[in-house]
């Protein structure tokens, strides 16, 4: 059952992979994410003892998920490498590219000796998978088919924990690119332990011990894969409900901006749609409110008020002066107000901040929006009456 809990987190990373790859443009990263995601699913679903005895029956060969479990393992390490050397890599992609083929190739190679060397050792009598680890690592006559794959594998994974550390940090992408570096981490850690095993050194660590952090460090490397998508989802839901009022008011004083055909992709590209149109709507509310009130900025008469800097106030503050412009035209149930009514204070006062991008000036201004909302919300039916 814990088998196949973490093979069914494995698939499910490598399909959301697979489906964000066919939204989007295929690159290189993601055909590597799903190379790995997917063959450390494939190593999880080979150690169920009734899919093991399965193949071994339809291939007649004991124990070959043994032999393809270490083919999965290195079809994770190189999809790994690739995926993580592709991102932190400055070149162009056509250099990226012909890395990466070089990478896989290198691969390929490895997994063809593995699987020759596993094939020369000969049957053995049919076991289950840690018995088989358990009888054959650190023996004479089977260690060389182990040495060569697990070498293989801790230096790629190395290299993917060593530059993974290097690109962590505080964002939503870099939390996640963590997460499933800790799960490398302990992958190498497993492959440490049964690399000093198949050298001879059986007394340090047992085969259950490196095969529960290896069950581990799956289950780990899932959840580094699934944490983007999971934040983006409740991050996605919760910004809709913070922009849907200022959406609303904006969208009945322009309604052309509604025009048009509505994304049904994933939900973080709903978000952006609706960030665009709320930034859209807010260029032609000033456009109108400068040709209702010409020339003002704050009170003052200036020459061009498209031309003034930002004002020197800080970013909440900027955007509360937006958020209670639009809150003091916002609609009645019985009279639509005109576009750009209250006291228009410039375009300067629109143009984002330095230390802000385009998409979270749009939201703070809508979370200031929606403080007025409830702010003022005791009032309203003193406005219906």
């Amino acid at each position: 059952m814990i088998v196949w809990v973490i093979a069914g987190l494995l698939g499910m990373a490598t399909g959301l992979r697979i489906g964000w790859a066919l939204v989007n443009k295929q690159s290189v990263v993601s055909t590597a994410m799903i190379v790995a995601l997917g063959s450390l699913a494939v190593v999880a679903a080979l150690n169920w003892p009734p899919l093991t005895l399965l193949l071994d029956t339809a291939l007649h060969w004991p124990n070959i998920s043994i032999g393809l479990s270490q083919v999965a393992l290195i079809g994770c390490a190189a999809g790994s490498c690739v995926m993580i050397t592709s991102a932190a890599s400055t070149r162009g992609p056509g250099a990226t590219r012909w890395i990466a083929l070089v990478q896989y190739l290198v691969a390929a190679v490895i997994a063809a000796i593995t699987l020759v060397l596993f094939f020369a050792g000969g049957q053995q009598p049919e076991m289950a998978p840690q018995e088989y680890l358990r009888r054959n690592l650190g023996s004479s006559n089977t260690s060389l088919p182990w040495l060569l794959p697990l070498l293989y594998v801790l230096l790629a994974l190395t290299l993917v924990l060593w530059v993974g550390m290097r690109h962590s940090n505080r964002t939503r992408r870099g939390r996640a690119l963590f997460v499933f570096t800790t799960g490398i981490a302990l992958i190498v850690a497993a492959s440490s332990f049964f690399l000093i095993r198949a050298a001879g050194t059986t007394h340090l660590v047992g085969v259950g011990t490196a095969a529960t952090l290896l069950g581990a460090a799956m289950v780990i490397v899932a959840a580094g894969s699934l944490l983007p998508a999971v934040e983006d989802w409740f991050g996605g839901r919760r910004e809709l409900r913070l922009i849907e009022p200022l959406l609303q008011e904006l969208e009945r004083r322009q309604p052309d901006v509604g025009i048009g055909e509505r994304l049904r992709g994933p939900l973080m590209f709903r978000v952006a749609e609706r960030l665009s149109l709320i930034s859209d709507a807010l260029y032609l509310e000033a456009t109108e409110a400068q040709h209702v009130h010409p020339g003002v900025l704050g009170g003052a008469e200036v020459e061009d008020p498209g031309d003034v800097e930002r004002p020197a106030v800080s970013p909440a503050d900027q955007a509360r002066v937006i958020a209670e412009w639009i809150h003091a035209g916002r609609s009645t149930p019985r009279l639509a107000r005109p576009a750009g009514q209250g006291t228009f204070p410039g375009r300067g006062w629109l143009r984002q901040p330095e230390s802000y991008s385009d998409r979270e000036w749009i939201l703070e201004i809508a979370r200031q929006y929606l403080a007025l909302e409830k702010t003022t919300s005791a009032t309203w039916p003193a406005e219906r009456a």
